[in-house]
């Protein structure tokens, strides 16, 4: 089980602000675009929960891992294997990344987008509160990249 996780990291190094899952699936549909436009050299995210994996979250997971950008996805619930090159990691409950939502992607441009739950339960899945942070420094992405697998 982690000690510290990718939010943790980030958080430290960048401004945290508060969003709605809404609002950031939108930021993380941007990064995943831009991957797809130059994938890098490998791909890793945290989904909380086997739930969240959409089958649009798994076909571009799958895209990227076909361009040459082999995925370690990790999730609550989650099966081994997911696609060619797309390694699933199933998380224990009481492991702090069931918490988090990170997508983490090195190389020429990295990036690491790092969020956690706020344990919103009175509101619709889109509206559930979180807090998050992004950073483009090589070495905070690289530290996320290690945590999770990469």
């Amino acid at each position: 089980m982690q000690t510290t996780t990718p939010y943790a990291l980030v958080s430290a190094a960048e401004q945290v602000r508060g969003a709605t899952k809404r609002e950031l699936v939108a930021v993380t549909r941007r990064l995943e675009r831009a991957a797809l436009d130059a994938p890098p050299p490998a791909v890793a995210a945290t989904l909380q929960d086997v739930r969240y994996l959409t089958e649009r979250t798994r076909a571009v997971y799958a895209r990227l891992a076909a361009a040459g950008a082999p995925a370690r996805l990790h999730a609550r619930g989650l099966q081994s294997w997911l696609a060619p090159d797309v390694e699933g990691v199933a998380l224990d409950d009481d492991d702090p990344l069931v918490d988090e939502w990170t997508v983490v992607l090195p190389g020429r441009s990295p990036v690491v987008f790092a969020a956690t739950d706020l344990g919103s339960t009175d509101c619709a899945d889109d509206d559930r509160g979180f807090l998050y942070a992004v950073s483009s420094d090589p070495h905070v992405v690289a530290s996320c990249g290690r945590l999770l697998g990469i």
